[in-house]
């Protein structure tokens, strides 16, 4: 059987695939991120008022309530600047991963790439572990893709165990 039929290129070596996911941008899902970050400017709003009202009555119930609302918003505030959203792209066979301010690439095509699945897409538990040398598994998880969408992709490209 030649390189063409097995689906190899001959010049790379590399894994060939349909064009339709040469280059996949997946959407980033950061609708928990989104609801955070209006609560947050809730807080704001009502942390103005309440503030503006203990000003004006000078109470003790308003300045505790003032406080309290303040201490919330920055809570909230934290929770929103710490969660991080994840893109993801594949592009010729190279999965990107960007969090939190650090990349990391992945050769989908390559045969020493281990990649495992636990649960299957529907699944709450779902999720793709990618070993790396001398580290912990990368894991990405239905927070950070459509799980469906995914598995598609990396079975286009990469045996998934």
């Amino acid at each position: 059987m030649r390189n063409e039929e097995s689906g190899v290129n001959p010049v790379t070596g590399r894994r060939m695939v349909d064009e339709s996911v040469y280059s996949v941008e997946f959407k980033p899902r950061a609708t928990g991120r989104r609801v955070i970050g209006m609560l947050t400017l809730a807080g704001i709003v009502a942390t103005v008022y309440f503030s503006w009202r203990a000003f004006e009555e000078r109470t003790t119930v308003d300045y505790g309530t003032a406080a309290t609302i303040g201490a919330l918003t920055i809570i909230l505030w934290a929770a929103w600047a710490a969660s991080p959203v994840t893109h993801i792209h594949v592009h010729g066979g190279i999965l990107e991963v960007q969090r939190a301010g650090r990349t990391e690439r992945f050769d989908l095509t390559s045969h020493y790439t281990k990649i495992r699945t636990e649960g299957r897409p529907r699944s709450n538990k779902w999720r793709v572990m990618i070993e790396r040398p001398a580290n912990s598994p990368f894991v990405i998880d239905r927070t950070m893709v459509d799980p469906r969408a995914f598995t598609r992709l990396l079975e286009a490209y990469h045996h998934v165990a």
